[in-house]
């Protein structure tokens, strides 16, 4: 019982409320009420049974027995001031608020001697005595001088009752009756039971308590009273606990009322996956007129060796630049698309900020723009390490590579031509043979004219056939870029949700705490209620 309401006392403390700390200083002038610990005291020969009863009261598989060194020993829950040699102390809530005094055979004149002067200030002494030496049993003679009133609850428990018959357990109670009002001059409760049976020793305790309340008024009275103050403090913690759970429960609606909003804000931004597919693809077209532009200018629009000789690193060149123009592109629409989900998170956010403080009393400060940014742009580097996978499914610089391959040959050809005849007509020039070196120089300018013709031609055929590359690398974008797009949307919602992580964690960890603190409550309750009939 004191156990039980001392627990409850205790869980004030987890609560932490000030209206309960009325009732709960109450129920502590109960419990104050109640007194010292209860004494209980089995006396009996040796191997009687006492310590195997004992432990059944206690609900525990076994009790070490008495020390030879040691007539008696003192079973506590705690350590209380007393000889310590004679005390030994269990973690079970059944001894709280009691002391079990288990005694050696008190056949034994010593045992007998320094037992006896513990009975007279006992609440309850239990004479254990075996139903094989009902007439030889010590305990006659320690019951004899107690007194009738004012005295300790007195009870006779026989054991080893297991071998007799129904007419035998009679037939002995009866005779253990008339034993007790021939030897010690009065009838007290006599009880038939074994030991080893855990259920009659449950019931045993439970007669024990009874006795000593019916032996002691004021106890009886404060025991209810602890009941009472006891009851009263735990409907107040439950009726406390019930309201939290319902805050914990709105709180927790409330949240999930967020999450819908950021849901919906999801499927909104899903909306427009197909536009920032379509416009992610584009760029592969928007760019090629950048990157032929560039091509005129370092192809020129003349025939010369040193195109000749740069003539196969414009493939590598080229990717290169198409590949910059284009993820430039793109990534100037990612940064524009990031504002634009910046603002309307942060649109979001001042819409939420009044009422979280409202409903959870949380205040969730400023918008945390730059956490969001720095999630994006790590998002935009994903996207940037993507955007180069379409350029090498469709191998963009072999085909350029084979589209300057071609013009090698007759490059090279007018080229090689028009030297040779500059370098003859010098010759002629040194030899003073002034008519044909005009005639070669001519020849050379033929030879000039004529390639730059063709090359002013095969660079608007490399540029036509470039342009043609940018409508698969459009498709093969829209194709790659699809799932990519969705999985950012989802990503950088994600992003915005976990803002939200503190008022999450603070609901969980409200709800958390709350739990245990309801079970022990209603765990209290059922004990302290069923802890009045049990030892």
């Amino acid at each position: 019982m004191r156990y039980w309401a001392q627990q409850a006392v205790e869980l004030c403390d987890a609560i932490d409320d000030e209206s309960i700390e009325s009732v709960k200083e109450s129920l502590l002038e109960a419990i104050e009420l109640m007194g010292h610990d209860r004494r209980i005291v089995l006396i009996g020969a040796g191997h009687s049974g006492k310590s195997t009863l004992l432990a059944g009261m206690l609900g525990v598989p076994v009790l070490a027995r008495v020390a030879p060194v040691h007539h008696y020993t003192r079973w506590r829950y705690m350590n209380n001031d007393g000889d310590a040699s004679h005390c030994r102390f269990l973690p079970e809530p059944n001894l709280y608020g009691l002391e079990l005094v288990d005694t050696r055979g008190c056949e034994n004149p010593a045992v007998a001697e320094a037992v006896a002067p513990m009975l007279p200030g006992a609440d309850a002494v239990v004479a254990v005595v075996d139903a094989r030496a009902v007439q030889a049993s010590p305990v006659w003679e320690m019951l004899a001088p107690l007194p009738v009133e004012g005295g300790p609850a007195c009870l006779v428990a026989i054991t080893h009752t297991d071998s007799l018959s129904a007419e035998q357990s009679v037939t002995l109670a009866d005779s253990v009756r008339n034993l007790c009002q021939e030897r010690i001059g009065r009838v007290i409760p006599v009880y038939q039971l074994n030991p080893t049976n855990q259920s009659l020793s449950d019931d045993f305790g439970t007669k024990v308590v009874a006795a000593m309340e019916r032996s002691s008024g004021g106890l009886r009275i404060a025991i209810r009273e602890v009941m009472k103050r006891g009851g009263d403090l735990l409907y107040k913690q439950g009726s406390i606990l019930k309201a939290r759970d319902a805050v914990a429960r709105t709180d927790s609606g409330f949240l999930q009322s967020i999450e819908q909003e950021i849901d919906n804000f999801q499927n909104r931004q899903k909306q427009g996956v197909r536009n920032c597919v379509l416009n992610y693809s584009a760029s592969a077209q928007r760019c090629m007129p950048r990157l032929l532009h560039h091509l005129r200018r370092s192809m020129g629009w003349f025939l010369s060796p040193v195109v000749l000789l740069r003539l196969e690193s414009y493939a590598s060149a080229s990717e290169e630049l198409y590949y910059n123009l284009v993820l430039q592109d793109v990534m100037q629409q990612q940064e524009e698309l990031d504002k634009q989900f910046v603002h309307s998170c942060n649109g979001h956010w001042r819409s939420v900020r009044p009422r979280m403080k409202q409903a959870l009393q949380c205040e969730i400060g400023e918008f945390p723009d730059s956490e969001l940014e720095k999630e994006l742009s790590e998002l935009r580097l994903r996207l940037q390490n993507s955007l180069h996978e379409p350029f090498r499914m469709l191998k963009v610089r072999s085909h350029f590579a084979a589209l300057f391959k071609c013009q090698v040959e007759w490059m090279r050809f007018f080229t090689t031509s028009m030297c040779l005849s500059l370098i003859v007509a010098g010759l002629l020039g040194v030899c003073m043979l002034e008519s044909l070196a005009l005639i070669f120089m001519g020849i050379t300018a033929a030879f000039w004219l004529l390639g730059t013709l063709i090359h002013i031609l095969v660079v608007r055929k490399i540029c036509r056939m470039m342009r043609k590359e940018a409508e698969p690398l459009r498709e093969c974008f829209s194709t790659h870029m699809s799932d990519l797009v969705q999985d950012m949307i989802v990503s950088r919602v994600a992003a915005y949700r976990r803002l939200y992580t503190g008022p999450r964690q603070r609901v969980a960890d409200y709800e958390t705490t709350l739990a245990p603190l309801q079970q022990r409550q209603s765990e209290i309750f059922r004990q302290l209620r069923s802890a009045a009939p049990h030892v």
